[in-house]
């Protein structure tokens, strides 16, 4: 039966017209998922407890998994039901170790922690090895793109490389010119295109994977008369991500939905291109960008030379802090009374173009920009 809500895009007299529409098909099959862990873990204390550290390594197995539906042909006119009909094993391990120590009137610490988990499909009900569903081997997450060979700088030279295509040169686009990326021909079958499965992925492979990985934190503390300092840094050593889109490229997304900051002004000129005030951009053939098109897929396809590092380092807190004499505070019945300066999120080292928080990461880039806050504080004891 259809369902029907009061959920249209549009006023009609001021309000949203009601819709119809069936709802996917359902299955009676969904079951439960069963799964079979084990880890291995040790700890360790030396030097009278100033060391100490602990390892986890964990395997875990998911059978009977509910995954994505299975692809149906376009015929079937509505959503497949997910079912029970996957296995994937995820591995990871946690590793924390700490020191705390005392030099004269200096007491310091330090605790690194760091952990790592990933996942691979074991069983998946995909016969053809479609590159869009899972596939049996293929670790979650992974970022199927094009090798960039680089922006033609010249008419001659993107004429050179469409002679050297001799089957069909790129399989999209038109009038491929200079200031248009050029991408390698992998395969050698004379032409530049997309496959759409494991066994013919065309010029497709694996150029990244968006699982963060080898995830960390530093927490670093000393004191001495008083005084006190504490930084904690975090952040992820390994991580690829493809932004693409108009917060990306710029261009991309036709007359209506690009966009313009000062990080998309990088972009290829011949130095004839004219401006709105009828001048001249200047001549800028070793931009990072193509130049700017209407016809955005020509040159935003998933490619190597636009994929993103994703991996970070942020300065989340670092503290300063004095905590006065107890011979002082303990005349007016105070028994402890530290002042501090506290900043959070001081900055950030990361690969990701400007606007974009590796924390909060999304293809849009449209997060509110994340928030650099200094305090300042007394804590008193009485």
């Amino acid at each position: 039966m259809p369902f029907s809500s009061a959920a249209g895009g549009w006023l009609i007299n001021g309000q949203k017209p009601n819709l119809s529409s069936y709802p996917g098909l359902g299955t009676s099959l969904l079951g439960w998922e069963t799964m079979q862990s084990w880890n291995i873990g040790f700890e360790l204390a030396m030097f009278r407890n100033r060391l100490t550290l602990s390892f986890d390594w964990l395997n875990r197995t998911t059978k009977d998994m509910v995954g994505p539906a299975p692809e149906r042909p376009a015929t079937l006119g509505t959503g497949a039901p997910k079912m029970n009909n996957a296995e994937m094993v995820s591995k990871g391990f946690d590793l924390e170790i700490s020191w705390r120590d005392q030099t004269g009137d200096v007491s310091y610490g330090a605790r690194f922690i760091l952990s790592d988990a990933r996942q691979k499909i074991l069983d998946y009900p995909n016969v053809d090895g479609s590159l869009s569903a899972w596939r049996v081997g293929q670790y979650l997450n992974e970022i199927w793109g094009l090798e960039t060979l680089g922006i033609a700088k010249t008419e001659e030279e993107m004429d050179q490389y469409l002679a050297n295509l001799p089957n069909g040169g790129v399989t999209w686009g038109n009038n491929w010119s200079a200031g248009d990326v050029m991408y390698v021909d992998r395969n050698g079958d004379g032409k530049i295109s997309e496959g759409a499965t494991e066994d013919d992925p065309g010029d497709l492979y694996i150029i990244g994977n968006s699982t963060p990985r080898f995830n960390f934190g530093l927490d670093l503390n000393a004191e001495w008369k008083g005084f006190d300092v504490r930084i904690f840094l975090q952040g992820t050593a390994k991580r690829d991500y493809w932004i693409g889109g108009n917060m990306y490229f710029g261009a991309s997304g036709g007359t209506w939905n690009a966009s313009c900051f000062t990080s998309h002004l990088d972009f290829f000129t011949t130095g004839n291109e004219v401006t709105n005030e009828d001048g001249y951009f200047p001549e800028n053939r070793d931009a990072f960008f193509p130049r700017p098109l209407e016809d955005s897929g020509k040159n935003t396809h998933t490619q190597t030379k636009y994929l993103s590092n994703a991996s970070y380092l942020r300065v989340k807190n670092l503290q300063l802090g004095y905590t006065l004499p107890q011979t002082w505070t303990a005349k007016v019945g105070i028994s402890r009374c530290r002042l501090f300066v506290s900043g959070e999120n001081l900055f950030t080292i990361t690969g990701l173009p400007d606007g974009f928080d590796p924390e909060n990461l999304n293809n849009s880039g449209k997060n509110y920009p994340l928030a650099r806050n200094i305090s300042f504080g007394l804590n008193v004891n009485f």
